[in-house]
């Protein structure tokens, strides 16, 4: 899927990655009034063959993708074994106590379940927007 905004060098960027595409549509209309770029993908897979830039700054993940492969979480971990450390917010359509763990310590900012209350969602993502912005490199 397409990014609903395009990339701006002044802007953070939100990656979402989930495999509804309904989903990305709505994360994307409920954070865009946050002056954000968001860039969308539909599986794990895509979004690793992106190339993330320097302007990184919140990542929000369904923790099951309906892939062969990889799992949100395995994506999580996998980002983390390759140095990446993105803020990382878990979104769980399902989830159990073991689930929830694993995110964390793959280093997850937060674990939230599905259906989310909307205005906590972007103030969590606001919040690390707002601790990200002095690290940023221009």
């Amino acid at each position: 899927m397409p990014s609903k905004n395009a990339i701006n060098s002044n802007q953070p960027v939100v990656y979402i990655v989930d495999h509804h595409k309904s989903v990305l549509l709505a994360l994307s209309a409920l954070l865009a009034p946050l002056n954000v770029s968001i860039k969308c993908f539909t599986s794990a897979e895509l979004f690793l063959n992106h190339k993330m830039n320097n302007e990184a700054a919140c990542l929000i993940l369904e923790a099951h993708l309906q892939e062969k492969r990889e799992s949100g979480i395995e994506l999580l971990e996998t980002l983390v074994r390759q140095g990446f450390h993105i803020p990382t917010i878990v979104l769980a359509s399902s989830s159990d106590i073991p689930t929830a763990v694993r995110a964390m310590r793959a280093s997850a900012i937060d674990f939230i379940e599905k259906p989310y209350i909307e205005h906590l969602l972007v103030q969590k993502v606001a919040e690390i927007l707002h601790q990200s912005a002095p690290t940023q490199m221009n």
